[in-house]
């Protein structure tokens, strides 16, 4: 009977063990990615993290590895890319479907930062990363009634929370936004400098190439204003080049 219980706690030691080491791996690989979406939009990287582990089950749901969705979020009216069926609180339900796990990261900072149901977390500070954890519970972001729990007990048990302590860094380079069809290809390249947003866009299909210079400046919390300035080519029209420009809050 003793060795029996032995080689029970022997394979539960051994299972913890595992499900540390992939949510380590986890952390290493993305933790870049939400400090570079807690410095833009407010939202605690440890929660970040948090949930994308939590959501995805380390990076390797199906939704995560066919739909590059690490957070759960389902189509709702707005979607209009690509989606991905799976089951959840009902069979057969849509979810959104990415093109990178960076994308899906994006997502979830405006999924939040969007929607007034999640407006009052942004009220918190930073660091205080219970208080997100119960408000997004609160707001119903999963139907789990232990999501808050769940989320505090990842935080402190991986330590999440020293990421929560990181400063907007002066300056910062981000390459981004790959395409698929009708693209043949696409670059971005975001560089961040305090408040201060520049890219750099370069696409090309079939049809066209697109250059796209921006600049966006950080009024307040979320809300940005800036500048476009795009220049459209058309070899197959009399090498003909269209010049655009516009102005907006973003």
């Amino acid at each position: 009977l003793m060795k029996g219980n032995l080689v029970i706690i022997f394979f539960c030691i051994v299972v913890i063990a595992n499900a540390q080491q992939k949510a380590e791996s986890y952390i290493d690989k993305y933790k870049d990615v939400a400090i570079a979406e807690m410095n833009i939009y407010g939202i605690p990287a440890s929660i970040t993290l948090a949930q994308g582990i939590l959501e995805s089950g380390n990076g390797e749901s199906r939704l995560a590895v066919e739909g590059k969705n690490h957070f759960g979020i389902k189509c709702h009216s707005n979607w209009n890319g690509e989606t991905i069926i799976e089951d959840d609180d009902v069979v057969g339900e849509c979810f959104r479907k990415y093109n990178r796990v960076e994308d899906s990261y994006r997502d979830h900072s405006l999924f939040l930062a969007e929607r007034e149901r999640y407006s009052f977390l942004f009220k918190y500070n930073r660091k205080d990363y219970k208080s997100w954890a119960k408000g997004l519970q609160k707001a119903g972001y999963a139907t789990n009634p232990k999501y808050s729990k769940l989320l505090i007990d990842l935080i402190e048990r991986n330590n999440l929370h020293r990421f929560d302590d990181t400063e907007i860094e002066n300056k910062r380079l981000y390459f981004s936004k790959t395409y698929g069809f009708p693209y043949l290809f696409g670059l971005g390249i975001d560089y961040f400098k305090a408040k201060n947003i520049y890219s750099l866009d370069l696409q090309s299909s079939f049809i066209f190439s697109k250059g796209s210079i921006g600049y966006n400046y950080n009024l307040i919390n979320q809300l940005y204003t800036g500048a476009n300035l795009d220049v459209i080519y058309f070899p197959s029209v009399d090498n003909k080049v269209i010049p655009q420009f516009s102005l907006g809050l973003l």
